[in-house]
């Protein structure tokens, strides 16, 4: 019988082909509805679904941003994640991500459309594997990262994790 051994971050991120993502971490585009619609907003065509494998380890959070859509996440290895999210209403909710059922751990998690969120691994010196889809596809157009300035204007109660999980400039 073969022995099942668990892959390293690195050895994922090589075999997966995962390259660094602008909001953090690393990822690859996986696949993409075979059809498009034409979007009304400058006469593009879009593609119905995008996913993507992401990984986040300790060193490399999902710094917070929003998107048009919304995002479901899945979990799959590694040890579980927090999802920070920031709702449209201004309250703030902490969703852990991961495979224990037992420990109230979702496997999957729809981020709603507009909301501010950024992620991390639960385990400082660990990684963690997800999918995630968005719904229609991802485009750029759609994703705005937020500086801890902007952030802490809002929101200034969510201090501890804004410092954590927003970046001081954004580089474009």
């Amino acid at each position: 019988m073969e022995e099942n051994t668990a892959m390293t971050k690195d050895e994922i991120i090589e075999t997966l082909q995962l390259t660094a993502h602008p909001e953090g971490g690393w990822f690859k585009e996986t696949s993409h509805s075979k059809d498009t619609f034409l979007e009304n907003r400058g006469n593009e065509n879009r593609f119905f679904y995008t996913s993507i494998y992401f990984l986040l380890d300790g060193s490399s959070p999902s710094h917070f941003h929003r998107l048009t859509h919304d995002e479901l996440w899945f979990f799959h290895t590694g040890k579980h994640l927090f999802i920070h999210c920031i709702f449209p209403d201004g309250h703030y909710e902490r969703i852990d991500l991961g495979n224990d059922l037992n420990e109230n751990q979702k496997p999957q998690y729809c981020v709603p459309a507009g909301t501010i969120f950024g992620s991390e691994t639960a385990v400082d010196d660990s990684f963690s594997l997800v999918s995630c889809v968005v719904s229609p596809g991802f485009d750029y157009k759609d994703f705005e990262l937020f500086t801890k300035q902007e952030l802490l204007a809002k929101y200034p109660k969510y201090q501890g994790v804004i410092n954590r999980l927003a970046y001081e400039t954004i580089v474009n």
